[in-house]
Parts: C-alpha cells; structure tokens; sequence
C-alpha cells in the first residue's frame, strides 16, 4: 500500500484562506451588532427585541450569541424535490445545481430576433425549454409576463411555469398573498401541506434592500415561508461602488450581514426554518453606472462570497450564465463560459440567472440553450482525473507495444465516454464536412437547437384531476 497518498477527486479551486474567511464574517457580526439593520416589521422587531436586541425605533442590533445560536438551528442541507415528489436537489456544501433567472423585462425573441417583452406563451416555452435541457436543474419564471395584471401575475407565471417543466421552480412573488396562493396551488399538487413540507418543489426567492434594510413586503413573504416550510432564498444584491463599499471585500461583508440578518428573522420565526444564503454581488461599472453581469469582478465577488456561506455552513444561491452583451454574440458567449466555470468551481449549490443577456434586462432562449453545453464541459473539466489501475492503463500500454494504436482496443471501448466529454451544438468537424452541412455558426446551430426544442418536446402533464382543482382555484381566487 502506498502511505501519505493524497487524491484530487475534483479540480481543486479557492479564493480565500479560513483566516481571512474568519475576518469577514468578525466584520460582519460587528456591522449587525454596531451599524445595526432596519426591520420594518412590528412582529419581527418584538421578536428581535424579546431575544435580547436593542430595537430603536424600526433599528434593530442584533448580537453575536444570537446570531450564532439561529446559525445552529438553521437546517445545513436543504432538499428540493421535483413537481412529482422525487428528489431533484439536495443543497448542500459543493453540491452544484443550475438554473435560469427570474423576471426580465425583455426577451430577445428567437424567431424575429427583436427585443420585445414577455408573454405568457414565452413564460410558457421558457420553461420547456428548461424541462428539455439536461444540464439544467431547477427553472425560474426567466421572464416579467406583460399580458397579465401587474398585481397577480406571479400567480400566472406559476402556472405557465408548473405545467411546462416538472423541474423544481424557484419563484418571485408580489406580496405575501401571492405567495399564499402560490403555496396553495403547491399542496393540490402534493396533497396537502404534511405532503408538501416533507417534498417541497419550489423555493422562494426574496431580497432585502442593500444597504441593511429589510422591507415590509419582503418580510412578509419570509414570514410565511417560515410558518409553512418553504425553502426561502434570502439573499442581497449589494452594488460594490454604489449601495456598498466599492472594496470587495467590504462588499462580501455587509452582504453576509444582510443575509444573516435574515436567518435571524427566520429562526425567530419558526426554528429550523430552511434558508439559502448569498446572492448576487455587482461591481458597479465606473464608467457607464451599470451594474455588470459580466464583469471579472461579478464572478469573483460570487466565488468569494460562496466560500463565506460554505464556512457558516449556510446552502449558497449564486449565479452564472449570464452576460452584459445586448445580443446572443460572443461576448455573451465568453462571459457565460467564464461565469459558470467560476461558479461550479466555488461549489455554489443554486446557480442562476442562464440565459440573461443586457445584464438581466433581457432573456435569450439561445444564451440558454448554449450554456446549458458549457455547463456540461464545465462538469467534466471539474470531474478531474481518475488515477486507478484502470485508468493508468498501464497492462493495455504494454499489450499495444511501441508502434501500435488504442483505437480497437476493448479498454478505448469501455471508457471513452466516461472520458471524453461529447458535445451537441460545438463542432469538430473537418472543414469538409463543415462546409457540406451547410457552413453553420455556433450561433445558426444554437437558434436551430431551440426551434427543434420548442416544436418538439412535450413535457410531462400535471394529472388532469389536479390541475382542474388548481385552474378552478384560479378562477375563484385570482382576479
């Protein structure tokens, strides 16, 4: 036997020493306890006041020993189930997941190729699409229906996304009555909330507002996702340069100060309530204000951030697959290659927003479509390298000989596709070939890739029985 062997099973990848780690969540602890947070919500305020914060006004200051005795009763792992009840996530430290984003004005529309907004229809493919695609793993609403009432589209969007893809859903909401409704339609479908809790196939995404404030709206939807055991994305959206420090590092720490803040709230709301910390950190872009999806800075913010939440042992929303380039163009290309093998090489558990193109304003079925094949490179690039007795080859070196080849071999047989990544939409082709199939771009290849996905996949129907209750719940309760 070998002694003292030390085995790489993935590409090993950090950003951050534990000390450095340690001093930014110190930082962040003193923030809560010294700057405080604004809570507006009575019922929140009395709990933080009854568990030993001082509460000025709507200014709560939350102390050390509180933060961490509701880091200990906060779940380290989170299961997602699929629309039918089999496990689909499990949230855990490195356990990666991709999905799309939530909730873009725009789409770049893949048949006219104009920039217009969204419909239903399109909430609808959208999620097909996602349902189709075997490197996605949860779907979010993608795009901001506009044929719909502003106050109760969340509930649409819902149903368009829920009938389309049997994929777990993270979703946004209006309000707090949005959610209760959406919640509602979610028990018909597992029978019942005991059902429900035990397989929930949704998640809620909310958001405080940086710097340190927690809005009504915001709180009410992390109330009730708390009471009813709802996976609850809790995450800020700091702007380096703009709503928080334009150093990094001071960036990472009043976002974990935000998302902390929220464990709070929800661990005084029901112990043990299911939380997914991070979010999406920007660095505001100096020269035109923008807050870049496709800045150097947005990635590392995120990897950084990740390595933070894994130390608290909090499950991570981070994001990927997304760009600042107005057009499906290789600007958008390089951006959602680096992204993504940014994000999966954190170890970020929900990575989201595939498909944002004009940094999150617009959703492309195409920008989907294609990472959806750089997450799949991403994967076995990440897999590593297997040293074993097999993969040394060592007896099949010796048996083919000085001169020989490996291509008729039973061991070439047996292990190229576990070895060798096999794309879809890249070509390798001679240039023959190439050119005698039609002379196609990546881009002509990924626009036909989606127009075959929308003509053709049929996702799986919700049950008749259950999907009447849910249209005829609809009918009597959303207007």
């Amino acid at each position: 036997m070998k002694m003292n062997f030390v085995s790489n099973d993935t590409v090993q990848f950090k950003v951050f020493s534990e000390s450095q780690i340690e001093e930014i969540v110190s930082t962040s602890y003193e923030i809560l306890a010294r700057v405080g947070t604004v809570v507006e919500d009575a019922e929140i305020l009395k709990l933080l006041g009854d568990a030993g914060c001082v509460v000025k006004d709507k200014r709560a200051y939350i102390p050390l020993n509180l933060i961490n005795a509701c880091l200990a009763s906060t779940p380290k792992k989170v299961s997602i189930s699929d629309r039918d009840g089999k496990l689909a996530m499990v949230l855990e430290k490195d356990r990666i997941y991709f999905g799309t984003g939530s909730d873009c004005v725009f789409i770049l529309d893949s048949f006219t190729k104009e920039r217009r907004k969204w419909l239903t229809k399109d909430i609808e493919d959208s999620a097909r699409i996602s349902d189709y695609l075997d490197n996605i793993d949860f779907h979010m609403s993608f795009g901001l229906t506009s044929d719909v009432s502003t106050m109760t589209y969340d509930r649409y969007q819902f149903l368009a996304m829920v009938k389309n893809t049997s994929k777990p859903l993270v979703l946004t909401t209006v309000d707090g009555k949005g959610l209760e409704d959406i919640y509602n339609m979610c028990c018909i479908l597992t029978g019942g909330e005991d059902n429900f809790r035990l397989r929930p196939f949704i998640a809620l995404y909310s958001e405080p507002i940086t710097p340190l404030t927690h809005a009504k709206e915001a709180l009410s939807k992390l109330k009730f996702a708390a009471k009813k055991g709802i996976p609850n994305v809790y995450t800020p959206a700091p702007n380096a340069g703009a709503t928080s420090p334009v150093t990094l590092a001071g960036t990472i720490a009043l976002g974990a100060a935000e998302y902390l803040s929220g464990i709070v709230f929800a661990q005084l709301i029901t112990k043990g309530a299911p939380m997914i910390s991070g979010g999406v950190h920007f660095a505001m872009d100096m020269s035109t204000g923008v807050a870049s999806y496709g800045s150097t800075e947005f990635n590392l913010l995120h990897a950084a951030m990740t390595e933070v939440c894994k130390y608290l042992g909090l499950p991570v929303f981070s994001t990927c697959g997304c760009s600042s380039s107005k057009l499906f163009d290789g600007q958008a290309t390089l951006e959602a290659m680096f992204g993504t093998i940014s994000a999966a090489m954190s170890g970020a558990n929900l990575i989201h927003d595939i498909g944002y193109l004009e940094d999150g304003l617009c959703g492309s079925y195409e920008q989907l479509v294609l990472t959806n094949e750089i997450i799949g490179m991403v994967k076995r690039y990440l897999s590593g390298i297997k040293i074993n007795k097999n993969t040394l080859a060592l007896d099949v070196i010796e048996k083919v000989g000085p001169g020989g080849n490996f291509l008729s071999e039973d061991h070439t047989f047996k292990n190229f596709k576990e070895e060798m990544f096999m794309p879809k939409l890249i070509d390798r082709s001679v240039y023959t070939n190439w050119k005698n199939s039609g002379s196609k771009s990546l881009e002509t290849r990924v626009s036909e890739k989606v127009k075959e996905i929308l003509q053709g996949h049929k996702p799986v129907p919700i049950p008749a029985d259950k999907l009447l209750k849910i249209e005829e719940y609809m009918k009597m309760n959303v207007k």
